[in-house]
Formats: C-alpha cells, sequence, structure tokens
C-alpha cells in the first residue's frame, strides 16, 4: 500500500512540473515533401512551411501562418482554436510538432 501512495505522489509531483514548464521555444514537424517550424512566444505564435525534398526547402516556395496563444492553446485569426501543446509536443492539423 506504502509503495502505491509513493508511486502516485511522485507522478503527481512530475506533472505539477511540466504545468509550470514553458511552452515558448519552437516545435519542428518535417516529412518528406515538407518542413514545418512554428515559433511560440508569449501570447504569439508563427509557423513557417517550406516545401521540397529534405536539405532542399526553398524560400521561395514558403508558407506563413500566425496567431493567439492562450494557455497551452493556439489560435488561428484569433479565435479558431488550431492546435495544442502538451509537454513537448505540439498537435496541429493531425501532426506532431516536437520542441528543440
Amino acid at each position: 500500500m506504502l509503495t502505491v501512495l509513493v508511486a502516485v505522489c511522485a507522478s503527481c509531483g512530475s506533472r505539477s512540473s511540466n504545468k509550470n514548464e514553458s511552452i515558448d521555444g519552437t516545435y519542428v514537424y518535417q516529412d518528406g515533401i515538407s518542413r514545418s517550424v512554428v515559433t511560440i512566444s508569449g501570447d504569439k505564435w508563427t509557423m513557417k512551411t517550406q516545401f521540397g525534398a529534405p536539405g532542399y526547402y526553398y524560400g521561395n516556395d514558403a508558407k506563413y501562418d500566425s496567431g493567439k496563444v492562450k494557455g497551452n492553446i493556439l489560435y488561428y485569426s484569433g479565435i479558431f482554436e488550431y492546435g495544442e501543446v502538451t509537454g513537448r509536443t505540439l498537435r496541429l492539423a493531425g501532426r506532431s510538432y516536437y520542441k528543440q
């Protein structure tokens, strides 16, 4: 019984430390045809998506997006929920972006 309580308390402590961790930073998603980088800073986020083979992304083909952040939720145009940060992972449009 004591072992179970210790394990529960230990997991509670780790959750609270994750809540205190800032979501600010750079999150990256890459596949065979594109690379997207989302930067979160304070209450704003920006995203740059480049197209092409890995290592050959061209700046002229880049697409840019931006929006607001409230808590751990990213909003597009300030009102549409667009993504959510959990721990070091950003879930956006069905894709997982990982914090660098």
